[in-house]
């Protein structure tokens, strides 16, 4: 017996679907044999890249396993990773109906569920649960997010939530959130973000030290890959800042190296002290901007500043992920144009470990604040925290996944003794 709220489901979509032409029903490869089958379904491009990291520690431990991916928007028109192609099947959902469903499920039978994704595919969840097929959510969060507030809906996900074998919460507010939905609290477990797994950018910590030594205990703020549409914000920003902070040094690594030397002399025309790093200036106490315009050199500039803005984040365009920054314990500041990198700033602000900045005024008063080092010091850690909490997790699903498909195993032996 299904959940009452998936007949609602199932009716509403079949009177939409009346209404809208169905893509016909996909051609299915073969089931793949050997090992088991561990059915992953992500929600996001950055949780699929969470996940490839995953399979990767996995197989080291286990190389007979095999993982059909499915994803909202069809993840079998792209291609799996080299090193994965003879290990993932990306295929697509099935049709939001209990045929379809079957179909799907009765084609691949696979041995365990791992879901990552907040949003809940009804008629899919409910007959996964029906069958028994263990299944382990990540990254949990409420299903009732961004839905609309109807009580079938909460019993609804109240069901399918209390379905998983585990849930492994993102973090205690979403715990707290889970358990108030209904779910038992045995299942429930605060483990933090599985993610693609962060490697801080190296750099010559002989030269680290030397700069540091140049710099002698003296502020910095790095602006990292800005634009030239952010060139007057984050010095308008600089401007104020030194008003209150005279030794304020501004590491400003421009998008293009290019246009580096153009833009030193415009600062130079406007007042400004500028260092141009290619030219081999050092940041001495007199330069008030230091341009960081040779290749390569990010690492060392986030190694020494405590606090970093991504560039482009206020323009918008491609930007750095937050999580470089932030796995070094610099601060990071962005903007509200989040054209990529969106759900890694968004679980970075969750945590405390993040600070948007809407324009030049917030940037100014944000760096203020964060120049006191107290201030600094717990953003820095909470955003230390959670880009290197993924290592952890990552061992905890290994252990529950191995642990999973021992006892389907077991069971297997004793019904057939």
């Amino acid at each position: 017996m299904l959940p009452p709220g998936v007949y609602v489901h199932q009716l509403v979509h079949r009177l939409k679907a009346r209404k809208a032409h169905l893509r016909p029903e996909p051609q299915k490869s073969p089931r793949p044999e050997g090992g088991p089958l561990i059915w992953c379904h992500v929600g996001t491009l950055g949780d699929l890249h969470a996940l490839e990291d995953f399979i990767r520690q996995l197989i080291r431990t286990r190389d007979d396993l095999c993982f059909l991916i499915t994803r909202p928007d069809d993840c079998s028109a792209s291609p799996p990773a080299e090193d994965l192609k003879d290990f993932v099947l990306p295929t697509p959902l099935p049709r939001d109906n209990t045929k379809s469903v079957v179909e799907f499920l009765d084609h691949w039978r696979p041995d365990l569920l791992l879901w990552m994704e907040q949003k809940f595919e009804v008629t899919l969840l409910a007959e996964t649960h029906r069958r028994a097929i263990p299944a382990i959510w990540i990254n949990a969060r409420s299903p009732l997010l961004g839905q609309p507030p109807l009580t079938w809906l909460r019993s609804t996900a109240r069901a399918l939530a209390s379905g998983f074998d585990t849930l492994l919460a993102e973090n205690e507010t979403c715990a707290a959130a889970l358990s108030r939905l209904g779910v038992p609290s045995g299942k429930l477990k605060v483990a933090g973000v599985l993610q693609k797994q962060t490697q801080p950018p190296s750099c010559n910590m002989a030269e680290r030290d030397d700069v540091a030594n140049i710099l002698a205990g003296r502020p910095v703020w790095l602006a990292l890959g800005v634009s030239s549409e952010e060139d007057l914000q984050v010095v308008s920003a600089h401007r104020h800042v030194m008003r209150k902070s005279h030794r304020l040094l501004l590491v400003l690594v421009p998008d293009e190296c290019e246009r580096a030397p153009d833009l030193a002399k415009a600062l130079e025309r406007d007042g400004w002290v500028v260092g141009l790093r290619s030219e081999g200036a050092d940041p001495t106490a007199d330069i008030h901007i230091y341009i960081a315009d040779l290749p390569q050199e990010e690492g060392l500039w986030m190694h020494l500043s405590p606090i970093t803005l991504i560039g482009h984040t206020m323009s918008g365009g491609m930007c750095m992920s937050p999580n470089i920054a932030a796995s070094l314990g610099s601060v990071v500041l962005y903007g509200s144009r989040l054209d990529q990198h969106a759900a890694a700033f968004a679980r970075l602000d969750a945590a405390g470990a993040a600070v948007q900045v809407k324009d030049e005024a917030a940037l100014a008063a944000k760096i203020e604040y964060l120049l006191q080092p107290e201030h600094a010091a717990e953003i820095a850690m909470a955003a230390w925290e959670i880009t290197t909490s993924g290592a952890e997790l990552s061992s905890l699903v290994e252990d529950l996944v191995l642990t999973a498909l021992d006892d389907q195993k077991d069971a297997q032996t004793e019904q057939k003794g």
